[in-house]
């Protein structure tokens, strides 16, 4: 992170904790839902500003193409943008309400019926808990959905006919599932989504989009058709979709979505709520 990432960073984080520490003092009342709700609102708002960073607009100008996107009007590239909008809100919502419901399945774990007292030990550890997922996590999970976004930006530019390159970082860093891949390309349609970073996390692999002419002079630079390339048993398959063909940045693999049947209505009115917030379809 650059300094400036990480002071938000950190500002974002203090703002999580003061409302975990707002879920801890409910634990035991009937406050405890609409704290666990606010905590999951609020991950959902960084995660939403992060992808449409990516994108390289403005959340308010997200939020407008959102709630206007029946409009008649639109242009193409705005349609474009709405339906990777919609696809990322809809994935970003699920996923923040489960990671904080992990955060909260955790705690009660630790907590049991008892009462917490905040200047014990027993706060450290819960505390610890928090920053495990609202710092550390979620420090790479951001790096992730912004990357998705920005990568989504770019796909958005190219033609049908223009071709995507597959290429790693070089270094001594890249995992070596991923340097297999590393010159492989497809014209924009047969790409597929699994190979469209980031492909994992932390993954700075990236595409070069070349049009048709340019492909064709290059030729003794690529490898092979992506899209006849068998896909690497040891890839997440958390990332087997792509925002840039308007799928998960995290798909249903991820531990987060494991969740307990009886606290599924819970959950899914939660993201009910958000969904009616964003302007995106409330029905789950």
């Amino acid at each position: 992170m650059t300094e400036e990432q990480q002071t938000e960073h950190d500002s974002d984080y203090q703002s999580l904790v003061a409302l975990f520490i707002q879920l801890l003092k409910s634990l035991h009342n009937d406050d405890k839902e609409e704290a666990l709700y606010a905590l999951s609102e609020l991950r959902t708002a960084i995660a939403f500003k992060h992808v449409v960073k990516g994108l390289g607009i403005e959340v308010d100008n997200a939020l407008q193409l959102l709630k206007n996107s029946e409009d008649k009007n639109l242009t193409q590239y705005e349609k474009d943008l709405i339906d990777r909008l919609t696809a990322g809100i809809l994935n970003l919502i699920d996923f923040s309400v489960c990671e904080e419901y992990q955060l909260y399945e955790e705690v009660s774990d630790v907590v049991g019926d008892t009462e917490i007292d905040f200047n014990s030990d027993d706060y450290d550890d819960l505390h610890a808990l928090c920053k495990k997922y609202n710092d550390q996590y979620s420090a790479i999970e951001n790096s992730d959905i912004e990357y998705a976004g920005m990568v989504a930006a770019l796909w958005m530019k190219m033609s049908a006919t223009d071709y995507a390159v597959y290429w790693t970082q070089n270094d001594a860093k890249v995992r070596p599932w991923h340097m297999a891949l590393q010159g492989y390309a497809a014209p924009r349609d047969e790409f597929p989504s699994w190979m469209i970073p980031p492909i994992e996390y932390n993954c700075r692999c990236f595409l070069e989009i070349l049009e048709t002419p340019r492909a064709d002079a290059k030729l003794s630079q690529i490898k092979g058709s992506a899209k006849d390339f068998i896909k690497p048993k040891q890839l997440n398959s958390v990332y087997s979709e792509s925002l840039a063909k308007c799928g998960r940045i995290f798909g249903p693999t991820h531990s987060y979505f494991s969740i307990k049947d009886s606290d599924k209505d819970m959950l899914m009115g939660f993201v009910s709520r958000l969904r009616e917030k964003y302007y995106v379809s409330a029905e789950v």
